[in-house]
C-alpha cells in the first residue's frame, strides 16, 4: 500500500525558513518515546502502531506522504494537512519506510524514516 496526498494548508502564522524541521518515527507499544530516523519495537504485541512525524514546524505547510512496506492500514494522519502519519503493523518481521515531502512558501524538503518491527514469540524475540 502507498499513501500519498497533496493539499494546501492555510494559516495566519508567518513562516520561518524551511530547514529546521526534523522527521522521525517511534513504535507503540514500546518504551522509546523519542522520535528517531530509525526506530524499532521494544515490547511484545500482536499489532504495532508505527508513527512518523515532522517536528519543529513553524507556519503553514503542505505534506505529501509515501508509506511502503507490509502495513495493515493507516491509523491516523498521512494527509496533506497532517504533519504526522501512523500505520498498523502486524507482529512480524517487517520494515515500514515513510517518506514525506513538506512544502512551505514554495520551498520543499524530503525526508525518510524507517520503522523496523521484529517478531515476538510470547515475551521474547523469535
Amino acid at each position: 500500500m502507498v499513501a500519498a496526498a497533496t493539499f494546501t494548508l492555510a494559516g495566519a502564522t508567518p513562516a520561518a525558513a524551511i530547514g529546521q524541521e526534523t522527521f522521525g518515527c517511534r513504535i507503540a507499544p514500546g518504551v522509546v518515546l523519542t522520535w528517531n530516523t530509525y526506530c524499532t519495537n521494544s515490547a511484545p504485541a500482536s499489532t504495532y502502531n508505527a508513527g512518523f512525524a515532522v517536528q519543529n514546524t513553524s507556519g503553514s505547510y503542505t505534506f505529501s506522504w509515501s508509506i511502503s512496506g507490509p502495513y495493515q492500514s493507516i491509523n491516523t494522519g498521512c494527509t496533506a494537512t497532517s504533519s504526522s502519519c501512523s500505520v498498523w503493523v502486524a507482529n512480524s518481521d517487517a520494515t515500514i519506510v515513510a517518506t514525506v515531502t513538506y512544502t512551505q512558501n514554495g520551498q520543499s524538503r524530503t525526508q525518510t524514516s524507517y520503522a523496523t518491527i521484529n517478531r515476538y514469540c510470547g515475551s521474547q524475540l523469535c
